[in-house]
């Protein structure tokens, strides 16, 4: 693994040696039947010609003691060869579940220090060492073990890091990966091996669509949901006119596309829309065009520093700050509130898939994580220890680490912790749960600290998510 990798150990020294070559089940099977059938004809041949011999020798033709001499010879031949095939069976895990290299691999692929650092970052490795402790180190006597990389927003690193985790480490799992074009990156370097990957800060639904894979596993975050409860009820209660501002990337296409179809169907019209690059430092002049366009909603299709700037700089336009226009970010978290002040983002609206404040569960979890961080989740870093701690789960219900045979008990086993509610894991990938539309506190609403944000609606997840049947996903082709 490169130099710069960082280890957690969680109480367990030194990373043991991987194999370089460990044969997958499915090969020992092969290798088992090859064995099976070649073992089986020697000792036929033998049988027969042993018996052939001692007819011939004796000269003795009592078909009752012949019939005898034949099943037992073919008894033992049957004992001596399933004995080593027995032996073989076992060792190769074909009937027996294993634990891989005997401990469980955990890779973060976090950005700690760009545009998505506030919202993953060290925040997402704190929930990861939780989600490890809560399962108490270990599963079924076997140590976790958990790495983390800065992906740095580059798709050659986050590319080479997660084919060093998988093919040179041995990782079993990787999660965060907060960026749609680096996961859709993840997800192609991955798929060959079947590890199970988590998508915790991804908006792209192509995850779930056409490029989805057996162990891809989009668990929170979700272009088409977050959209379907901003777009679909701000256009039902009287907004119909949007505007957009948006990324130019994979994320922000995908996503503006989903929102404009929600809106038009909701019976709004989009009035026009402008594109910045990741990272612009200025983006006055694209918000002043967008309220310029008379647009009752300017949607910013964005994540980020690129929102936080975005909403910032949209307070000194008149109409905003009047509040006669809604501000609505499809892709943000609490942390980019917290950094853009309540009485600048006030009356922004906004979905997330987790509040730490929304009852007594979440807000206990949430207590812990702030303690060592000293500050609260974000929905993103909250799903990372979700989506770990039911991995974790089926990891000790199967007694295995194979990527198929761990996603197929994560669908068997209810996902429940203080994070999702009303959640199941579907057959293209996409974990479905409640969602929340939320609006940001004016300054005089706000009771304590971080409680910043004021839920408006919940909508279950079966409404909220795109069906399985629309997403285009070839692992479920013309199922609902």
């Amino acid at each position: 693994m490169a130099a710069a990798a960082k280890v957690s150990s969680c109480g367990q020294e030194g990373l043991a040696e991987r194999p370089e070559f460990r044969l997958p089940p499915k090969g020992k099977g092969f290798v088992l039947v090859l064995f099976l059938t070649a073992t089986w004809h020697w000792f036929d041949a033998a049988r027969f010609q042993l018996r052939r011999r001692a007819t011939i020798a004796l000269q003795f033709k009592s078909s009752m003691i012949n019939k005898f001499f034949d099943h037992c010879l073919s008894a033992v031949c049957r004992i001596i060869c399933t004995l080593p095939a027995l032996a073989l069976l076992c060792a190769s895990g074909v009937a027996f579940a294993e634990i891989s290299d005997g401990e469980i691999r955990v890779g973060l692929l976090v950005d700690m220090k760009s545009t998505y650092a506030h919202i993953s970052g060290q925040g997402s490795v704190v929930a990861a060492q939780m989600a490890i402790e809560d399962a108490g180190g270990s599963i079924n006597g076997k140590p976790i073990r958990l790495l983390h990389e800065d992906h740095a927003n580059s798709s050659d690193k986050v590319a080479r890091v997660a084919r060093e985790w998988l093919y040179e480490m041995g990782v079993d799992v990787i999660a965060d990966v907060a960026s749609s074009p680096l996961a859709l990156v993840v997800q192609e370097v991955t798929r060959p091996k079947g590890a199970v990957i988590f998508y915790n800060g991804v908006m792209t639904t192509e995850i779930t669509g056409s490029r989805c894979a057996p162990t891809g596993i989009h668990w929170m975050y979700d272009g088409h949901a977050f959209n379907t409860v901003i777009g679909g009820e701000l256009t039902r209660s009287g907004s119909k006119s949007w505007y957009f501002v948006t990324v130019d990337n994979a994320f922000g296409a995908n996503v503006e596309t989903s929102l404009a179809a929600i809106v038009r169907s909701n019976g709004g019209v989009i009035l026009g829309g402008v594109r910045h690059t990741l990272g612009e430092q200025d983006m006055f002049a694209k918000l002043r065009q967008a309220s310029e366009s008379g647009a009752q909603v300017i949607a910013l299709v964005n994540a980020g520093q690129d929102m936080i700037r975005s909403v910032r700089e949209s307070f000194d336009l008149l109409r905003v700050s009047k509040g006669e226009v809604i501000l609505a970010a499809v892709a943000t978290a609490l942390n980019d509130v917290h950094l853009m002040k309540p009485q600048l983002a006030q009356g922004l609206r906004l979905s997330h898939s987790f509040y730490w404040n929304m009852d007594t569960e979440s807000r206990a979890w949430s207590k812990r994580f702030f303690e060592r961080t000293g500050a609260m989740p974000s929905d993103l870093q909250a799903g990372v220890y979700s989506s770990l701690t039911h991995y974790f789960k089926a990891v000790k219900a199967s007694n295995s680490d194979h990527g198929i045979t761990v996603v197929k008990k994560m669908r068997e086993i209810p996902i429940s912790d203080p994070i999702v509610r009303n959640a199941k894991l579907r057959e293209d990938g996409r974990m479905i749960h409640d969602i929340y539309l939320l609006r940001v506190k004016t300054p005089a609403e706000v009771k304590e600290p971080w409680d910043y944000l004021a839920i408006v609606r919940s909508v279950p997840g079966e409404r909220a998510f795109r069906p399985m049947a629309e997403g285009g996903c070839p692992l479920v082709a013309g199922r609902n």
